[in-house]
């Protein structure tokens, strides 16, 4: 008999249904598994382990102490989730049924994926042959052609190696860091438990940076020339080439000196203005690739305004609705095989996209298709399922748009154009004047992201002429501009910056290494990260901007380079990918992480800080820091953290603001917001003393 075990439930239904289907043998349904003829279908619901807590592994760790720490296990050891222990029973029995004679491992295509079946296997000592199927998408077709590829699971090996080094290396840093800093900020006066993360952190910090960058920012007013040239076929609109002229930042800061070029063209003789250079260069733009789940969660963001959880969540659906393939993919490559498939998805898009896929030719082949380039995974498509528009949300539909979007225009042609770029030289004076015309030729695939092409077939028409041509000065303009400064990170910037982290590097060793690596964090942790820095309070988010709270300021001028920098939190990354190849020892990554905690945790125990004042809004009452919490009903109010003795120092929050209102009748007590049976009112806290009361308006007491 053969055992499969899923990594969810969904996955072991589906994998159940292909299998009867093969078999001709109807699913029986048991406890936590199926049965169809010598096949068992059982499931996970994900990680059935975790690793030791620290308390767990020895009761002196109970007590959150500096004399205990670093805290470095001898041995990992992994225990059953108390949530998961019956479903854990299930799977045991079943290996260790006498029939049972292959497992197949049915985790996700990827280092966690192979990790959370592994460990199982590994805590039940199972000492059957392993076999690996490998699902990128839970279409029927795509489950039967995996069923014949079966692979040897020991070809994963390093996956899992690299797997247990992640999660062990995040253990070390979490759990020895996050007791390091609370325990220093509980000295300052800070009361809760500060999460310190081997990705998290470093996340925080740009967001911490890019405030620090707003703040000092001085705007500079600087200046550029346009100028209109005549020619005997047409008009030249021109830009003063300015290099000569501009500081180290490309800017001309001195108007006068533009205002003398002016003056200067005015008396220049026509001989004098001649074409140095004209030059048209044939232009193809390549189909766009595929998705990845990053690239869909920062388009989607930048269209739609969904956050990054968001756009993963309904990945995660349409996946589980056999839509569209494997949804935490860092690849936007597909295999050469998926291209016979190309008919009968583009078929079965017809049923939404009717106009754009007539347009479509099988016998175009686009750079997406290379096996060279496909990783665990290949890039987010449409299956060869038919959509129905009728059974998603309007928010599903738009993202099953986009990754259908994408897949057409892999059978559109290349984009092509004519860039024509042109030098005007003033030769007594040696200035130079530049301008760049597009003349599309073919507007390609590029017409499924823009619909008003018949008006953007020209862009800048540039007359023909040649090399040496003479014009004619005709007028010239000043434009003023003035410097802005950095934008604030949304989520979806955000997760761009964690992906692309060496942008955010110094180091130009360290800049150049992280440009062949994937970041920070993976395509299905990223947006988590996010969200838990905002739910932690670390960062806030206001009309869609990131903000550092004042916690996350503090920690970023006390914190080591080695945890809030992105340069070694990648190179981990780079050195998993490197066991995961077979070119670096786990042992020696290991001693990396054991090494560095050890040190951080001596800078930690060095460190002497200020208090720390949580807040900038204080209490009316007793003067102490008011802090922000959310309540079960997701609801926030902000407190009064001395709340021992302060026993009306809780107040309403308005767009991440305390409302602090005075009662405009008693003088001594503040209005708070309370609910009655006819909605939201505002009364005096002084009750009964004072019995005043307002209606609410957005937020706030209806005061006239």
């Amino acid at each position: 008999m053969k055992l499969f075990i899923a990594e969810k439930p969904s996955m072991a239904k589906e994998i159940a249904n292909v299998v009867s289907e093969i078999s001709n043998v109807k699913i029986k349904k048991n406890n936590g598994y199926f049965t169809i003829g010598d096949n068992i279908i059982t499931w996970q619901f994900g990680h059935l382990l975790e690793l030791k807590s620290p308390e767990q592994i020895d009761e002196i760790y109970k007590q959150w102490n500096f004399n205990t720490l670093p805290i470095i296990p001898k041995t990992f050891e992994k225990i059953i989730k108390k949530n998961c222990i019956e479903q854990f029973n299930i799977i045991k029995s079943l290996v260790s049924n006498n029939k049972v004679s292959t497992i197949i491992h049915a985790g996700d295509p990827d280092r966690e994926g192979e990790l959370l079946i592994r460990e199982t296997l590994y805590k039940i000592k199972n000492q059957k042959p392993v076999k690996r199927i490998l699902l990128n998408a839970l279409d029927s077709k795509s489950i039967k052609l995996a069923l014949t590829n079966l692979k040897d699971d020991a070809i994963f090996d390093n996956l899992y190696k690299s797997a247990e080094a992640r999660c062990e290396a995040d253990w070390l840093i979490g759990m020895n860091l996050s007791r390091a800093y609370t325990l220093l900020m509980n000295r300052a006066g800070y009361d809760k438990v500060i999460n310190i993360g081997r990705v998290m952190t470093p996340t925080m910090c740009l967001v911490v940076n890019r405030e620090n960058e707003i703040n000092i920012f001085k705007p500079t007013t600087h200046y550029k020339l346009e100028a209109t040239f005549r020619h005997q076929n047409g008009l030249f609109k021109t830009k003063l080439n300015s290099n000569d002229l501009a500081n180290d930042k490309g800017y001309i800061l001195d108007k006068q000196v533009l205002i003398n070029i002016q003056n200067d063209l005015v008396n220049i003789n026509p001989e004098d203005i001649l074409i140095s250079k004209y030059e048209v260069v044939l232009k193809k733009e390549r189909q766009r690739l595929p998705y990845s789940l990053s690239k869909l969660q920062i388009e989607a963001g930048k269209k739609y305004g969904y956050s990054p959880q968001k756009v993963l969540d309904i990945c995660q659906e349409l996946y589980e609705k056999k839509l569209t393939t494997y949804p935490r993919s860092d690849c936007d490559y597909l295999p050469q095989n998926q291209f016979d498939n190309a008919y009968v998805i583009l078929e079965n898009l017809k049923n939404e996209f009717p106009t754009l896929v007539k347009e479509c030719s099988l016998d175009i082949k686009s750079p997406a298709w290379n096996d060279k380039k496909i990783t665990a995974h290949h890039a987010i498509i449409p299956t060869t399922l038919k959509v129905n528009k009728s059974i998603l949300s309007k928010e599903c539909f738009n993202i099953y748009t986009m990754i259908a979007l994408a897949y057409i225009a892999q059978f559109y042609p290349v984009h092509t154009y004519n860039q024509t770029n042109v030098e005007i030289k003033v030769l007594n004076k040696n200035y130079i004047f530049t301008t760049t015309g597009k003349t599309i030729l073919d507007i390609g695939w590029r017409k499924l992201y823009s619909f008003s092409d018949d008006n953007e077939k020209k862009e800048n028409l540039i007359p023909l002429c040649n090399e040496g041509d003479k014009l004619i000065y005709l007028t010239s303009n000043i434009i003023e501009n003035i410097t802005k400064p950095p934008k604030r990170f949304t989520t979806s910037s955000l997760l761009e910056a964690m992906k692309n982290i060496n942008k955010y590097v110094v180091n130009p060793k360290y800049k150049q290494l992280l440009k062949t690596t994937s970041g920070i964090g993976t395509e299905a942790t990223r947006a988590g990260i996010i969200d838990k820095l905002i739910d932690k309070g670390f960062l806030e988010l206001n009309k869609n901007n990131l903000y550092p709270t004042k916690i996350s300021i503090y920690l970023n001028n006390i914190l080591p380079k080695g945890i809030k920098e992105p340069d070694l939190t990648a190179i981990w990354e780079d050195w998993l990918t490197q066991i995961n190849e077979g070119t670096l020892d786990v042992n020696k990554f290991n001693h990396n992480q054991i090494a560095l905690i050890k040190n951080a945790i001596d800078f930690t125990k060095t460190l002497k800080i200020k208090s720390f004042n949580e807040s900038s809004y204080s209490c009316p009452y007793c003067n102490s820091s008011l802090r922000l919490i959310t309540l079960k009903d997701k609801s926030k109010v902000w407190i009064c953290l001395n709340k021992d003795n302060c026993k009306k120092g809780f107040f309403s929050n308005l767009n991440n603001k305390p409302v602090l209102i005075s009662c405009p009748n008693c003088k001594t007590g503040y209005l708070k917001k309370r609910k009655g049976s006819k909605g939201y009112f505002w009364s005096c806290d002084n009750y009964p003393t004072c019995k005043t009361t307002f209606s609410d308006k957005n937020g706030k007491p209806a005061i006239k």
